[in-house]
């Protein structure tokens, strides 16, 4: 009965404030701009320069009236938060808890905690169909191994419209963790020291006391190209047949003789993006040294177009064997002899707490379908470190071939085109958590560091309602953040998600502090995203990147297909991105879109950049840029339109520390642009609103 009378009560009270509202909207907002701002009333109200033209004896009407409308919103929050206690929120249907020091043998209950996230989910499987309240599940502090990922499948769904919490038990700190510790060091010579590591497979990471070593490196002229690799074009990883090299000669002199060749990888820096190729063999003869290529990934790698394919005169460096192990930090792995070498930098590796990874991801998150998503699960509070990636494999060759951002090319093309096929050429990297086919998942003050895969969290496929909200990323040999595919050119269109795709729509990553990623795939911007719909990339902070800081879009205008009709309605706003491009500084931008994106929005950024500030490339259209602020140093432009296919943006009220552009874009003028040295009132407040929010500033700290 007393819900009933007060749900009477405050529709009328509703009803009378807004028909105020609507008669008095501006002197409302500067009565009560939080309540304005968030309740869907506030789009009604009038024009405030309007209203505030009128007569002194209407400015009074205003003044009597905001103090009445105030009075009866008073009354109606009241009402509000009566009715809320009234319904107050179940309780949780279940609670359970896990520790370190527990045991999948224990009820779960706090005294007597499960051990694994693993049995957690099973046993909230057992029991969610009938949820009338969510359910919680507690980590309590400390480390939980994870030897492989943890798989959430539909079935580990929140029901009823209730959801799964998975969270960190009050302040305490559980980290889920793919690595395993490293002890028993002895001298080998010098400064290098060994010990015994129990794993198979190459090591690609290492890390001591939290810090991350290196694999162990140089760099070699190459001399040529060795050898033919023939496509015939019916393989399964092949689109056509062709031909390219199978090899690259190097001096002999220069080279070392490796003991175990298999395990080299050869980087070379192409473009706007770096190749990671494996090496299966070498060969001595001739004065040459030929490191023969793993394939056929090596032939993928050798004809990619764009002047990013190998040059097999330039430039390599030869990384991860043991005769290079000469500078302290630097590590290598003899998985033949099961032997871990560590050049120390320092350390008393007595002491020094070592962590060598092992998972290949921590987290995966799918369901099957769209009509069969993983619903309602939270991840809150959590520490995601110490996973291992092994490189792409196609047909049991490795490497990490880019076409750009974070999109690879998996399959041989003898022309080396991503456009052709609709970019069925491309997938993605592995991922620390990987979701696909999955709806309301969140992820809120979580951890991501100390990783090794290519990206951290990857809404690939068919992901909706998913917010990434108030984490910290850092120490990461791949990105922050990505959401869609490459393949998602046209729904349905790709070989990799017959049956499964969807668009990734309203998906949320926000309040993000990013620092120290992409470090070792240095062509992957910070957050990244391809053809997706009404997706919001906000409030985040990001600094001192490789590459660039924000990409959302995919197609070009010189891409010879049309244009997907695919992305629409997405938001970059309220970011602060700064100090970009520091490794790759001849491309890309610190933010940067592709593609036909109408309802596009890009406003109120804060960037500070010495290269392309907003960057728009080829074939970009029907994006609003608006109350955006530029801190353009040295050369840097603050906006760059470098193609007249570009076409059709609106480009309004921006504030700039430099004129220096570029435009020859076509109805893409800029109105109104603010060009000052020292910025304005105007510019300032904006830059104060970019980047984390006030709720979640106290996430910030540098990753260890």
């Amino acid at each position: 009965m007393r819900a009933s009378v007060t749900g009477i009560f405050s529709a009328r009270l509703w009803g009378y404030s807004r028909r105020r509202l609507r008669l008095c909207g501006a002197r409302f907002r500067r009565a009560a701009p939080t309540l304005s701002s968030a309740w869907p009333l506030a789009r009604d109200v009038p024009n405030v320069d309007r209203l505030f033209s009128r007569t002194p004896e209407r400015r009074h009407e205003c003044r009597r009236c905001t103090q009445e409308c105030v009075r009866h919103v008073g009354l109606l929050l009241a009402t509000f938060l009566c009715s809320s206690l009234l319904h107050a929120a179940p309780a949780p249907f279940h609670e359970f808890y896990i520790a370190p020091q527990g045991s999948d043998g224990n009820p779960g209950t706090a005294s007597r905690p499960f051990q694994t996230l693993a049995h957690a989910r099973d046993i909230v499987r057992s029991v969610n169909q009938k949820m009338t309240g969510d359910i919680v599940v507690y980590l309590r502090g400390g480390v939980y191994p994870v030897k492989a990922p943890v798989e959430f499948g539909a079935a580990d769904s929140g029901y009823n419209g209730f959801q799964v919490i998975y969270r960190a038990f009050d302040n305490e700190t559980p980290i889920l963790s793919g690595g395993i510790p490293v002890s028993g060091w002895t001298p080998d010579h010098g400064e290098v020291y060994k010990a015994k590591l129990d794993w198979d497979a190459k090591l690609r990471s290492l890390f001591v006391n939290g810090v991350r070593a290196i694999m162990t490196r140089a760099d070699f002229k190459g001399q040529g190209p060795w050898g033919e690799f023939i496509v015939k074009g019916d393989e399964p990883w092949a689109d056509t047949p062709g031909k390219t090299l199978d090899g690259v000669e190097f001096n002999s002199a220069e080279v070392p003789v490796f003991r175990n060749p298999g395990d080299i990888e050869l980087l070379q820096h192409r473009s706007w993006n770096f190749l990671v190729m494996g090496v299966r063999d070498i060969a001595r003869g001739n004065g040459h040294a030929v490191l023969k290529l793993q394939q056929p990934y090596g032939a993928i790698a050798g004809t990619i177009a764009w002047n990013c394919n190998i040059d097999p005169k330039g430039t390599f460096t030869i990384r991860n064997a043991y005769e290079l192990l000469k500078n302290p930090g630097e590590f290598y792995f003899d998985r033949a002899a099961h032997t871990l070498y560590y050049f120390r930098n320092g350390e008393d590796l007595s002491r020094a707490g070592t962590i060598a990874p092992i998972s290949e991801g921590l987290l995966r998150i799918a369901g099957t379908s769209p009509s069969d998503r993983v619903r309602n699960l939270v991840f809150a509070g959590l520490t995601f470190s110490y996973d291992e990636w092994q490189l792409e494999n196609v047909a049991g060759s490795h490497g990490m071939v880019g076409a750009q951002s974070v999109a690879l090319y998996t399959r041989f093309r003898a022309d080396g085109n991503w456009h052709k096929g609709n970019y069925n050429v491309c997938d993605l990297p592995q991922a620390t958590v990987d979701v696909r086919n999955a709806g309301n998942i969140r992820f809120e003050r979580d951890r991501f560091i100390h990783l090794s895969s290519g990206t951290a969290v990857s809404l690939v496929n068919d992901v909706v309602d998913t917010t990434v909200i108030g984490n910290v990323f850092g120490d990461l040999s791949g990105n922050a953040v990505n959401v869609g595919h490459p393949q998602h050119y046209i729904i349905g269109g790709g070989p990799l998600f017959k049956g499964t795709a969807g668009v990734c729509a309203r998906d949320t990553i926000k309040d993000n502090w990013i620092r120290r990623v992409s470090l070792d795939f240095q062509q992957e911007e910070a957050i990244s995203g391809f053809f997706t719909q009404s997706v919001e990339i906000s409030h985040n902070d990001i600094a001192g990147v490789p590459y660039g800081g924000i990409a959302l879009g995919w197609w070009w205008g010189n891409a010879g297909i049309p244009p997907s009709k695919v992305p629409r309605d997405n938001v970059i706003a309220y970011n602060r991105v700064t100090d970009t491009q520091q490794k790759l500084p001849q491309d890309g931008g610190s933010i940067y879109v592709l593609g036909e994106q109408p309802g596009g929005r890009i406003e109120r950024n804060y960037v500070r950049s010495n290269t392309r500030a907003l960057y728009e490339d080829d074939g970009s259209a029907y994006w609003t840029i608006t109350n955006n602020v530029v801190d353009a140093r040295d050369k840097g432009q603050w906006l760059f339109l470098w193609v007249s296919r570009i076409h059709d943006l609106k480009i309004d009220n921006n504030y700039t520390a430099s004129a220096n552009n570029r435009n020859e874009g076509i109805n893409c003028t800029p109105t109104n642009t603010h060009v000052e040295e020292h910025f304005s009132a105007a510019a300032q407040a904006i830059i104060d609103a970019a980047g984390l929010e006030p709720a979640y500033k106290d996430i910030v700290r540098e990753p260890r």
